[in-house]
């Protein structure tokens, strides 16, 4: 399932690449922040198909299909065919393509991939994470002083404790905050290049791959009560051990 999984993804991503490349244009869906393009659907499409053919039993939940197939399965994937839609359509080279797959409720497999580098990202539950094969692994950063943080806040999952990390963020300390409008820049604290994600604006299919993915690299993941983090929470806070407390103080 791995293999067929790294597969599919980077057959995906290419394909949302020839789009990218040519151009697209979008539409809103919930509101006007809420984009979709042609190949959000099409890719999919790809992903739905090639799944139903490999694994007809499984339930598939994609973020542009109206309905699940198979609810109930033992396998799930969750898929994202194109996260950081408005990057796409507004022709920003900061986007993926990401799948999780859940085993009886439980993430099980995760693979992230970014076409306009050649990057993927993966994950198997307790067997660690790589990047085009090579282990991954978050840094071991012990102070906010210069830190490189990814972070987002929408009207989510403890909105007011996220207005209180944006503004300590700002006033206490010197971080340097980068958010790049996808969960891309998750995969780059499980790889150790920034150091610490906190957000809440994302759902099921945005959350669950970047978080299997930073967790088998070594990183504490949790919502911003400080519980492990379980699907269906928007909040995610990630860092290493040593780092994730002095994050998840400063929403106090």
């Amino acid at each position: 399932m791995d293999q067929f999984l790294k597969g599919i993804i980077k057959e995906a991503g290419q394909l949302a690449k020839t789009y990218f490349d040519a151009g697209v244009t979008h539409r809103t869906k919930a509101h006007l922040g809420d984009l979709v393009t042609d190949a959000d659907i099409a890719v999919s499409n790809f992903f739905v198909s090639a799944i139903e053919k490999e694994y007809p039993g499984h339930h598939i939940h994609s973020e542009e299909m109206a309905e699940d197939i198979n609810p109930g399965a033992e396998y799930e994937w969750v898929i994202d065919p194109i996260d950081g839609t408005r990057n796409f359509a507004f022709g920003i080279p900061m986007w993926c393509n990401m799948v999780a797959v859940m085993k009886e409720g439980e993430p099980y497999l995760a693979a992230v991939y970014n076409p306009n580098a050649d990057e993927l990202f993966f994950a198997a539950a307790d067997k660690g994470a790589t990047m085009n094969g090579m282990p991954i692994r978050v840094n071991d950063t012990e102070t906010l002083d210069h830190g490189f943080a990814v972070v987002t806040r929408a009207w989510n999952d403890n909105p007011e404790g996220y207005a209180r990390l944006m503004d300590r963020l700002t006033r206490e300390t010197n971080v340097w905050m980068h958010n790049f409008g996808t969960m891309l820049g998750v995969c780059f604290v499980a790889s150790g290049g920034a150091d610490f994600f906190a957000g809440n604006s994302g759902f099921d299919h945005d959350n669950l791959a970047p978080a299997l993915l930073c967790k088998e690299a070594g990183a504490m993941v949790t919502d911003s009560e400080g519980r492990p983090w379980r699907r269906g929470r928007s909040d995610l806070v990630i860092a290493n051990p040593k780092l994730h407390p002095k994050v998840l103080a400063l929403l106090e």
